[in-house]
């Protein structure tokens, strides 16, 4: 599953990422979930993998693209997941 989320509030993607990289174990955390998140500086992404599922986060120059891979067991909550990223990525972009 893909989700576009435009930038609405900043104007560059490095900012975008700066800003995600302190917000997203705190949004991992609201699933009571453990996850190992890796962050490339470098292509401005993240890398979330836990128990079930992946998420990727890329900040392009005008949208960060989520990418979320979730097991059999959470795929039924797929929705109210990518709802709760996407509200949380759009408080810092």
């Amino acid at each position: 599953m893909e989700l576009k989320v435009p930038y609405s509030s900043i104007t560059d993607k490095k900012q975008g990422y700066d800003l995600a990289k302190k917000l997203i174990p705190e949004v991992i955390s609201k699933f009571n979930v453990s996850a190992e998140v890796k962050n490339d500086d470098a292509n401005t992404t993240m890398l979330a993998k836990g128990s079930g599922f992946e998420a990727k986060i890329e900040f392009r120059e005008t949208e960060a693209i989520i990418h979320l891979d979730l097991g059999f067991l959470l795929k039924p909550f797929k929705g109210k997941i990518l709802e709760t990223i996407e509200k949380q990525i759009k408080k810092v972009v």
